[in-house]
């Protein structure tokens, strides 16, 4: 935006606003440019295979023959631990999929025991805190206007 500002600002034709409207233009125009040279190198290097993805041919372990070819899409890593985040996020996932089952079961066995959820019997609770906090909060209301006659 800096150097489009800097090729509009010399125009003396141009008020300032029209000199904004055209350094953005200008700033699109060149982020667009650098997205296509990025897709251009990008699109050479898979042609090449020379970029970080790689497409491996293996042999089906389930197939007893072995005669049904799989393939699978490996990335390489730039630098040891660069995604590490995903290994992270599956980690995650497994443990959230796994509290999901455990709640579902505990659940389950709840129903069957004839027992209520748990969450209806937090919302009683509350409920009868809300009432109290309203029925003190009224009571000094009237204390505050007997004070106030």
């Amino acid at each position: 935006m800096a150097v489009a500002l800097t090729i509009v600002g010399k125009s003396p034709y141009l008020s300032t606003a029209q000199k904004l409207v055209q350094a953005r233009v200008y700033a699109q125009g060149l982020t667009l440019a650098v997205l296509v040279a990025t897709a251009v190198f990008e699109i050479g290097d898979k042609n090449e295979d020379k970029g970080r993805w790689e497409t491996v041919k293996y042999a089906d372990p389930n197939d007893p023959e072995h005669k049904q070819v799989l393939e699978k899409r490996v990335h390489h890593e730039r630098y040891s631990g660069e995604d590490q985040w995903r290994d992270m996020v599956a980690a995650e996932e497994q443990r959230e999929k796994e509290r999901a089952a455990a709640i579902h079961e505990q659940e389950e066995r709840d129903r069957k025991a004839g027992k209520t959820q748990h969450k209806k019997k937090k919302e009683h609770k509350d409920d009868g805190k809300k009432d109290e906090g309203k029925e003190k909060s009224g009571k000094q209301d009237e204390g505050k206007k007997e004070e106030m006659k």
